[in-house]
């Protein structure tokens, strides 16, 4: 466990956060010699825990005949007629 100050986390941050990420390590951060908080890395997340990635993985929480889906049809076609409008949608 390493000691850091404020300003040298300031300064080092990116690198700091390389540390704690991808070499495991933790940081003490010190603001005049007092510890402030501790930086570690995140534990991982069982697979069993992971959310899915999009609606589309979701298998088995709804039903194909669930109002849900003739919404989301409907806002679908509402973006493809008015693509500007859609706040979600990525500007190239």
């Amino acid at each position: 466990m390493q000691n850091v100050s404020v300003a040298e986390t300031r300064k080092h941050l990116a690198e700091i956060l390389s540390k704690v990420a991808y070499g495991g390590e933790t940081f003490i951060i010190s603001k005049k010699g007092r510890p402030m908080a501790r930086l570690v890395p995140i534990a991982p997340v069982p697979a069993s825990v992971e959310k899915p990635a999009t609606l589309g993985t979701m298998k088995g929480w709804l039903t194909d005949d669930d109002p849900f889906f003739e919404a989301l049809e409907m806002i679908r076609e509402e973006s493809r007629r008015h693509p500007t409008l859609n706040p979600f949608r990525r500007k190239k």
